[in-house]
């Protein structure tokens, strides 16, 4: 665990201080995203979408924990902590949120905010230095344990998917090259903050290899989110109201037990990006 091959580069002042901030951010762009309403087959202020094992009220409960599990990966930073105890660190974090919910409630956020905590310490605000910081941390991370025997690890195997393996080993292209510049064209164009984040959801169906998606409804529901992304996506260019689209989608999805965790992962990520990179709001 202590192998000099993967400490970890950063130690100044001022990588905490920039983590301290990305945490601020990151706990306001997972509210953000759990409170946007109507998601297709996701928890909302509405209902459960197609998670029989989940509530708003829990999902609220979990960020407490989440933002503890945020305050540790930065002590650890502060302290030095080899790469791997990170790993280790993330790991007790999920069997914690297990334990105290009795489910996966932010198992995602878990992961991805951890790797843009460590890239932030390292690298600092410049976006392109964090996505090759992310990008180098996570080969080391899945060198020392490649993720196989978890649902998303089967599934990735069964359908010969990268999904957020890949997704984290390129540098997390799709947040940084899908999901921030929409919320951002969303600003430019002079949509509402709600309209804005629907346009990164849109966006993100299209692009994310999602893996609960695959693993609830195989290619058929990879290619069913990109088809609904994409008629989103034209509504809110013609400046439609998206509520009642994605109130039918959301009824749809329920019915077919389909879901895109790993399209929420990234957009909550974005949310964060963007307030962190910005500091303006979304």
């Amino acid at each position: 665990m202590g192998n000099s091959r993967w400490q970890l580069t950063g130690s100044s002042g001022q990588g905490v201080s920039h983590a301290q901030c990305l945490i601020r951010a990151l706990i306001m762009g997972v509210r953000a995203e759990l409170d946007l309403t109507p998601k297709p087959g996701l928890v909302d202020r509405l209902d459960s979408g197609s998670h029989q094992d989940l509530d708003y009220a829990l999902m609220v409960r979990s960020i407490d924990l989440l933002e503890e599990y945020y305050q540790e990966c930065v002590l650890g930073l502060s302290r030095g902590q080899p790469l791997a105890w990170f790993r280790e660190l993330g790991i007790a974090a999920e069997i914690r949120m297990l334990r105290t919910f009795g489910t996966n409630t932010h198992r995602g956020v878990i992961f991805l905010g951890s790797l843009l905590l460590i890239a932030v310490y390292e690298a600092g605000v410049d976006s392109r230095m964090v996505s090759t910081a992310v990008a180098t941390n996570s080969r080391r991370l899945f060198n020392m344990a490649m993720p196989l025997n978890t649902i998303g690890g089967e599934t990735r195997s069964r359908y010969q998917a990268g999904g957020i393996v890949e997704e984290a080993m390129n540098g997390l292209p799709t947040l940084f090259h899908i999901g921030v510049p929409a919320l951002q064209e969303a600003r430019q164009q002079g949509l509402s903050p709600m309209d804005g984040q629907f346009l990164a959801l849109a966006r993100l169906m299209q692009t994310v290899n999602d893996t609960t998606a695959l693993r609830r409804c195989g290619p058929a529901g990879l290619r069913r989110l990109v088809r609904d992304g994409i008629e989103l996506e034209v509504l809110l260019r013609d400046r439609g109201d998206p509520l009642p689209l994605l109130g039918e989608l959301n009824r749809q999805y329920r019915e077919l037990h389909l879901t895109m965790g790993g399209v929420a992962d990234l957009l909550a990520m974005s949310i964060a990006w963007t307030l962190f990179s910005g500091g303006e709001e979304i």
